[in-house]
């Protein structure tokens, strides 16, 4: 019983490969397409309020970053 399965895991998993190319229909594009859209389309509002949320912090991160390697480079100027 087990060797059957085993054996017919093997087959199906064998008969699943193709060497055939595979290329979307105009059908299959426009619907690909839809599906695309709504995705972004959900995950916008999502998107914009983390923007929102995090803009303030990352934005003060990377000034002060950029500060402190401008002071840095000033330093070693002055040495």
């Amino acid at each position: 019983m087990k060797s059957l399965l085993v054996f017919m895991l093997i087959f199906s998993s064998l008969m699943s490969c193709t060497t055939r190319e595979v290329s979307p229909s105009r059908d299959s594009r426009i619907a690909i397409d839809t599906i695309y859209q709504q995705k972004v389309s959900q995950m916008q509002a999502g998107l914009d309020s983390m923007c929102v949320a995090y803009m303030d912090s990352v934005y003060r991160y990377a000034v002060d970053s950029m500060l402190k390697e401008r002071e840095n480079d000033i330093q070693q100027l002055i040495k």
